[in-house]
């Protein structure tokens, strides 16, 4: 029989669902009430119809977006719909333009092995084998989790590197009894791998899906980057950050304890318990160490590196061998609200670049940045992105939105398009300040050991230091790394 209490809280969940219905109801309400007013304002002169109802299907979106009236990929697949009762682009067109990409069946491939790293037990191996050589002192654990983290999800994307790492962190934290909201150890941890994941997916076209929209608007402006020209360009400004951050981090939030109460015996009893390596794990490890050698070396053996994402997902499905049995076993992991918001950022994009949207902004808002010297530039974008990055809740929207308007604005100024255009795309993934920016980093406040506060503390100062190696590294990247930036 039910006590009063639970009878109460029964009694309450119903009416706090239909209030949040009815709100997300007048968020829609209002979303529309955005689009219609677009349609009928007046239109500036040397603006055309077509863009300013552009931006009012822009707007309407990032509002959705922010308040989460439908699910964030469903408002992402809407871009179309809108952009088509709108009169800017039909639907068939912005549907070949967007699902028809070459980047979507990457990005399929890219989750697809995220799914085989968990489904096989690899990335948990891995990581206790990494474990195995840290020892015990706090200061290195946490430095490997930041550097597990970091290396995985240079070819695995953000999220599931998180998804991955979570279980083992809480793990380890409930054997030492750190307590939620209190422990620095924790907040340090969670730091790690939200910092780890993110950084290193930055490094490599394949570690964040903000990385294959802006790649994806480079080949429209035909500018080819190679996935070895973004490693080249990105992973040395991100091994600097990512040596920062672990400092900082150690600096901010010092652990209580020095040496956990353990020995590494504790993490060779974990992989004991895992037992030999399955077949899974082997054709897992093989799979992935050929798609980096393949994506790595692209420019020699030219393959697309949208095929070797096909190619891994027929290998880690083949019989006998394959990680993945039956489809279900894909399609049930799969995160395919990732994959619908790159399809909604390339059409947002799309819109805003054959509209003249993304012209006429370069053309106003951004032109008293152009007076600003060409070595000042990349910084300039990288902080203008960061800042109005804050209101969206994931690094693929703030691309999508952010990465046109900043190629039409060095197209239009004879700047370098191809650095200006990657600074965008790494300040979309280098805003760190609300929790609600990423999923990486939602994940891990779940567990409450750490707080917005805390975040925000440690993440204002990570999103200025991003900003400037950003800048500084775009400055030099084309000598050292040999690649021309034009």
């Amino acid at each position: 029989m039910a006590t009063a209490s639970q009878a109460g809280t029964t009694g309450q969940q119903p009416v706090a669902a239909a209030k949040n219905s009815g709100i997300k109801w007048v968020y829609f309400i209002i979303g529309l009430a955005i689009l219609g007013l677009f349609s009928i304002l007046p239109v500036p002169a040397d603006m055309k119809p077509q863009a300013m109802r552009t931006l009012g299907v822009m707007v309407t979106t990032v509002f959705w977006w922010l308040t989460e009236t439908l699910p964030i990929p469903v408002t992402a697949l809407m871009v179309p719909v809108m952009l088509h009762f709108t009169g800017i682009l039909s639907l068939d067109k912005s549907i070949a333009q967007s699902f028809g990409d070459s980047f979507v069946p990457f990005l399929v491939g890219v989750l697809a092995l995220s799914v085989a790293f968990t489904m096989s037990g690899l990335g948990k191996r891995i990581t206790y084998l990494l474990l195995a050589l840290s020892g015990t002192k706090v200061n290195r654990v946490i430095g490997i989790y930041f550097l597990v983290s970091f290396v995985i999800s240079m070819f695995v994307t953000d999220v599931a590197v998180v998804a991955m790492m979570l279980p083992i962190v809480v793990g380890l934290l409930q054997s030492v009894d750190a307590k939620p909201g209190e422990s620095n150890l924790g907040r340090g941890l969670m730091m790690a791998i939200m910092f780890g994941s993110t950084l290193g997916g930055i490094c490599t076209p394949s570690g964040v899906a903000s990385n294959v929209i802006t790649m994806s608007f480079l080949t429209k402006a035909k500018i080819a980057v190679s996935f070895l020209d973004w490693v080249a360009i990105a992973t040395p400004i991100f091994l600097v950050v990512g040596l920062i951050s672990w400092w900082l981090i150690l600096k901010i939030f010092p652990p209580e304890i020095k040496e956990l109460p353990y020995g590494k015996e504790v993490i060779r009893k974990e992989l004991r318990s895992m037992g030999s390596w399955s077949v899974e794990e082997i054709t897992t490890l093989v799979v992935f160490l050929l798609a980096v050698v393949l994506w790595l070396t692209g420019s020699w053996n030219k393959m697309p590196i949208a095929l070797v994402s096909l190619i891994i997902l027929g290998l880690l499905s083949m019989p006998g061998f394959g990680v993945f049995k039956k489809w279900s076993d894909v399609e049930k992991r799969l995160e395919w609200g990732a994959l619908m918001l790159v399809v909604g950022g390339f059409a947002l994009g799309l819109g805003a670049s054959q509209s003249g949207l993304a012209q006429w902004v370069a053309q106003h808002a951004l032109k008293p940045m152009a007076v600003l010297p060409h070595a000042l530039q990349p910084l300039a974008v990288t902080l203008l992105v960061a800042v109005d990055s804050l209101g969206f809740s994931s690094f693929t929207a703030a691309a999508s939105v952010n990465v046109p308007f900043i190629i039409a604005y060095a197209q239009q100024n004879a700047l370098p398009v191809l650095s200006l255009a990657i600074a965008a795309g790494f300040a979309s993934s280098t805003h760190f300040i609300l929790v609600t920016e990423s999923p990486s980093f939602v994940l891990p406040y779940a567990y409450g050991y750490f707080s917005f506060k805390d975040l925000f503390k440690i993440g204002v100062i990570m999103t200025l230091i991003s900003a400037v190696a950003i800048a500084a590294g775009l400055v030099i990247a084309g000598m050292p790394a040999g690649v021309p930036l034009p």
